[in-house]
């Protein structure tokens, strides 16, 4: 019950993040905006930890893979991902996003000697073909010969270097690590890639009039960085790497759904038939057996 409670939280965060990002466009540069999110999501960890009395002094060796977790999995996936949204439509990138569910599979079997079931696999295929119909009508609309497909190379790079994070996160070291903890210094790490980036691409950094702006970079800070992301590492260290990463799937559908009643999103025969792929997908995956923890 606490997986299936950790993963409904994670899906209905994320899925409802986007909303949240879109209130903090038009003033201030996505690259400042990250550095804000990450940074005050690591200051106020660190604060939790130094209350909670947690230990935040490691080896040598753990902030060589908090620095790798915080450079993959919290700055430079989300930069390549924000640089290909600028050419995509929203259901493209959620279509590229998706892949993570195989992009975890793979790298588990590589890097982590995780066995790859029959059951994971088809899982993570039925859920992004769900996807693709779902979004359908933008992906016919894709054209090879504009900047989409400059956007779709930078989104699907921006996944890969997600699962790369997500298997750092896998590793029997990271497991020997107290979560919070390794999250504060992670996303300081994070913070100080984004910082770096943002200096370079955009310059000095910039406010944003606007209280809006403000509400939703509480809400990504805390819950969407702090909350979600340390109940998906939790994830990973539960049900593994593979199983975790479907929530990619399905975090679309959350979108979709508030889309639904804020946007007028008009559902179709095609999207009813991929939502019904996605949610079998889903139980596919929960009826999988779970990896054994390494030793």
């Amino acid at each position: 019950m606490r997986v299936v409670l950790a993963f409904a939280a994670c899906v209905l965060i994320w899925g409802s993040t986007w909303y949240g990002i879109e209130w903090q466009l038009g003033y201030v540069a996505k690259e400042w905006s990250l550095t804000y999110r990450f940074g005050l999501a690591s200051a106020l960890l660190f604060a939790w930890c130094y209350y909670k009395k947690l230990p935040l002094s490691f080896s040598k060796s753990a902030h060589l893979y908090m620095l790798g977790t915080g450079f993959f999995l919290f700055s430079a996936n989300y930069n390549m991902m924000y640089l290909g949204t600028i050419h995509l439509t929203s259901g493209l990138v959620a279509v590229a996003f998706s892949l993570l569910s195989f992009l975890n599979i793979v790298n588990g079997k590589l890097f982590l000697k995780t066995d790859v079931q029959f059951s994971t696999f088809a899982a993570a295929m039925l859920g992004v073909f769900g996807l693709v119909l779902i979004f359908k009508p933008e992906i016919q609309s894709f054209d090879l010969g504009d900047m989409t497909t400059y956007g779709l190379a930078a989104c699907v790079f921006g996944t890969l270097l997600a699962s790369f994070g997500n298997t750092i996160v896998g590793t029997k070291k990271v497991k020997s690590i107290p979560l919070l903890p390794f999250n504060a210094w992670g996303m300081a790490y994070g913070t100080a890639f984004n910082l770096l980036a943002a200096l370079i691409t955009a310059g000095a950094p910039t406010l944003d009039p606007r209280p809006e702006y403000y509400g939703a970079l509480l809400y990504l800070s805390v819950m969407g960085t702090v909350v979600a992301f340390s109940l998906y590492l939790w994830l990973i260290d539960e049900i593994g790497v593979a199983k975790a990463a479907y929530m990619s799937v399905m975090m679309p559908l959350v979108a979709l759904f508030i889309s639904t009643f804020l946007e007028g999103f008009t559902w179709t025969l095609y999207a009813a038939a991929g939502l019904s792929l996605v949610v079998l997908g889903n139980i596919l995956m929960i009826k999988s057996k779970t990896p054994a923890k390494p030793e």
